[in-house]
């Protein structure tokens, strides 16, 4: 059943996703193109552009993403899904599971993007491509790869989180006491999860024994340690101290939080959906 969903999401939103993704894939490549033919004034325009084309995929993709998610399970299709016979949680893991599909998706885009404006920049430049691939290179051969592999672990942990969060606030705000808010409950359940999580990403960072040392020969080695003593360090020298170790809980605090989101709305599709 749950290839079955999976292929129906697929299908009834692929239209969608394809003509979102391709208009924007071709206004950030004519844009680039404009700045790699040194097109005067335009291409200057035109990098602008498309960098910030390229980098609106992913919000774009997850806007798009929550509206499908609130029309078909509290909108005006709502009740045919819930007729579905099957388990809440199956529903719930199928949309969710389609929402990081097309969230990594997005990801790689930008990531073509991101590669295409390079490129573009290489070509304004009159630099050679293969240059200026080595200087990347070497720039990046500085940062320990095992920091390089965290950065990507850190992005696809958010994300899931991301996408859990955004299905789960929507499902908890359709509960009967919520949704008479409409789309406001989970609106207004993402700002008090968002100050929840500031609060508490900060106190991760400062107590989590989980962090990398930004100075020193280690610097990029992972270490059993917070930014507590630093922090400490820090105020007692009226913020001239550099901290030595920045520290990495939110990392933890995220998946944690994500297992607890996804349980909470598991629960509350199985035992306290309200189409009223």
């Amino acid at each position: 059943m749950m290839s079955t969903l999976l292929t129906q999401e697929f299908r009834s939103t692929r239209r969608l996703f394809a003509t979102a993704f391709g208009l924007m894939l071709l206004v950030a490549l004519v844009s680039f193109a404009t700045n790699a033919l040194r097109i005067p004034v335009v291409g200057g325009i035109g990098f602008v552009l498309g960098l910030l084309v390229t980098a609106m995929f992913v919000p774009v993709a997850l806007a798009l993403l929550a509206a499908c998610y609130w029309r078909t399970m509290y909108g005006r299709e709502g009740y045919f899904t819930m007729s579905i016979p099957v388990r809440g949680r199956t529903l719930y893991a199928s949309k969710t599971l389609f929402g990081l599909a097309v969230a990594l998706v997005a990801a790689a885009l930008t990531l073509v993007g991101g590669a295409v404006g390079f490129a573009s920049f290489t070509m304004a430049n009159a630099v050679p491509l293969a240059d200026g691939v080595a200087q990347l290179r070497e720039t990046l051969s500085v940062v320990d790869a095992s920091a390089l592999w965290f950065a990507a672990a850190s992005v696809l942990v958010n994300l899931v989180y991301i996408v859990v969060a955004g299905s789960a606030l929507m499902t908890i705000g359709a509960e009967g006491r919520f949704n008479r808010l409409g789309f406001g409950a989970p609106v207004i359940g993402g700002a008090l999860l968002y100050v929840v999580m500031q609060v508490l990403g900060l106190a991760a960072m400062l107590f989590l024994p989980f962090g990398m040392r930004l100075t020193g020969p280690d610097a990029g080695a992972f270490v059993a340690q917070g930014m507590w003593s630093d922090f400490v360090v820090a105020i007692e020298d009226g913020g001239s101290t550099e901290p030595g170790v920045i520290g990495l809980g939110m990392l933890p605090l995220s998946i944690l939080v994500t297992a607890l989101l996804a349980w909470w709305a598991v629960r509350s599709v199985e035992r306290r959906t309200s189409l009223r």
